[in-house]
């Protein structure tokens, strides 16, 4: 099982709307077994995927030693389970810190042993902060992806990320930066200036970048968001659907940026 990460230290860049749309194309059109795994308490794309708590959540996995098999979800999707997240990882990161008896840094590795066979890919969708549910992931992960919009802010938090993928490496030596993802792209000067400093920087960066919404994409992304749907349900052929689906090709298709 690969499994990917998706994160930024900034919130607000769109890691949730791509890596859950990511997941819905990879199992819907690649034909791929995909597990989704929700590391955000805000549980946005649990809500997305039609979590239902009382199945239990990722803080289960952190708390109380679940396995993933006893929290595992069915999305509606023909090969997509997942692992919800709910506000009880805020918690849970404190409880695991707390626990000098477990270690913990593998905790979510171990939970995952059982199920690992069963998915050809993973992918985690992370919050922006770096806390113990995170550094879970990062041990399991092999490619991370980092969203960024072109400003400032967010793009100083990539050098951030990287140090910190740095850092777990000597836990886990398979991980590696996959590529930082351009969100929100449009083609404004100062936007150009940004990128062009971004690309000199020498962070390996995606060919496909993901446009700006216009209106008519906001209209179709608020109404998959109120219907639990996909963007390519609701509208596949908006340029930011088309994006998507081109950085899923890049992606999945082994392209390095």
């Amino acid at each position: 099982m690969k499994t990917i990460s998706f994160i930024n230290l900034k919130g607000g860049v769109g890691k949730t709307t791509i890596s859950t749309n990511l997941a819905y194309l990879a199992a819907t059109s690649w034909g791929l077994h995909v597990l989704f795994i929700d590391n955000d308490k805000q549980a946005n794309a649990s809500r997305w995927l039609g979590a239902d708590e009382s199945k239990g959540t990722l803080t289960n996995i952190l708390m109380d030693g679940a396995s993933a098999q006893e929290v595992l979800q069915h999305a509606r999707y023909d090969g997509l389970d997942f692992i919800a997240a709910d506000m009880g990882l805020l918690e849970a990161n404190y409880a695991v810190i707390a626990d000098q008896e477990t270690r913990q840094d593998v905790i979510l590795k171990n939970a995952l042993e059982e199920v690992a066979g069963n998915y050809d890919l993973c992918i985690i969708d992370n919050p922006p902060d770096v806390n113990m549910s995170v550094f879970n992931a990062l041990i399991v992960t092999n490619d991370v992806i980092i969203v960024t919009l072109l400003e400032q802010d967010s793009v100083e938090g990539i050098d951030k990320m990287v140090r910190q993928a740095e850092d777990v490496r000597q836990f886990n030596p398979q991980l590696a930066i996959r590529g930082i993802l351009i969100n929100q792209y449009i083609a404004y000067p100062e936007v150009l200036t940004v990128y062009q400093e971004l690309r000199e920087s020498g962070f390996p960066l995606f060919r496909t970048r993901i446009s700006y919404a216009s209106r008519p994409a906001k209209h179709h992304l608020m109404t998959a968001s109120r219907h639990g749907q996909s963007l390519f349900e609701a509208s596949r052929k908006c340029r930011v659907a088309q994006d998507l689906n081109a950085f899923a090709e890049e992606l999945l298709t082994g392209g390095t940026p």
